[in-house]
This record gives C-alpha cells, structure tokens and sequence, in this order.
C-alpha cells in the first residue's frame, strides 16, 4: 500500500511541475514558430530527478509479500569429530643417545640421562557429537 501511494505521489508531482513552467509566459509565439528557451525550465528538471529518485527508490525496495521464507531447518546426525586438547605430561627421565655408539644397545646406557619436565601437549581426541537441528540454505 506504501508503494502505490508513493508512487502516485511521484507522478503527480511530475505532473503538475512541469506544467506550471508554463505560468510564467517565457516564450511566444511570432512568424514560423514557437521562440522560447527550449523546454520546462530549470526546476521542472530537478523536479524530474527528484520524481526520478523518488521512484527509483520505491521500485528498488519494493518487493513481493510472498518473498520471505523462514530459513530451513537441516537434521545433523550424531557423529564423531576429531578436536584437539592440551593434555599435561608429567615430568620423566630420558636417556640421550650419543650419536658416536649408534643403535646398538647392549645395556651399558651409553648416553646421559636427562630430566624433560612437565609441559602441556595438544593431543588428539575422538568426540561425540550428538545429533541437533541447524538453520542452514
């Protein structure tokens, strides 16, 4: 309904504007034809990009009742998804291999033994995801 109003308000507007370039007389008529400044004059053109814009904005926003649907709703099944967790290693001893031995180990634990401390790890986790409704297109 606020569109047609609109609407009508433009054309009548760009109506009667023009028209009453007239009022002012700015031609005549003499020998061989009408003399005058060509045309409506100066207002009747803003008047006609305003009517213009006008319209341009009421067709441009306009749309349809029947145009909006509720997103959709999609059924996502439970599933298993793979996340990623910091985990705490305790502190342990290690023993440093010297590259000099190689891999042979006979029990004489050639290498010094070192303490790793405590630290965090990111560690891969299976988790359940259970199934729930999603708005998707």
């Amino acid at each position: 309904m606020k569109k047609t109003i609109s609407m009508l308000l433009a054309l009548a507007f760009l109506a009667v504007v023009p028209g009453s370039a007239f009022a002012g007389g700015r031609g005549y008529y003499g020998h061989g034809g009408y003399y005058g400044h060509g045309g409506f004059g100066a207002g009747a053109f803003f008047a006609g990009l305003l009517g213009g814009a006008i319209l341009g904005s009421v067709i441009a926003n306009s749309r349809p009742a029947y145009a909006y649907e509720p997103p959709r709703q999609i059924w996502v099944p439970g599933h298993y998804a793979a996340r990623y967790e910091r985990q705490w290693v305790p502190g342990y001893w290690t023993r440093e291999e010297n590259p000099a031995y190689g891999d042979d180990d006979d029990g004489n634990y050639r290498g010094a033994r070192a303490w790793v401390p405590g630290h965090y790890e990111d560690a891969r986790v299976e988790v359940w995801l259970p199934g729930h409704w999603e708005y998707g297109g």
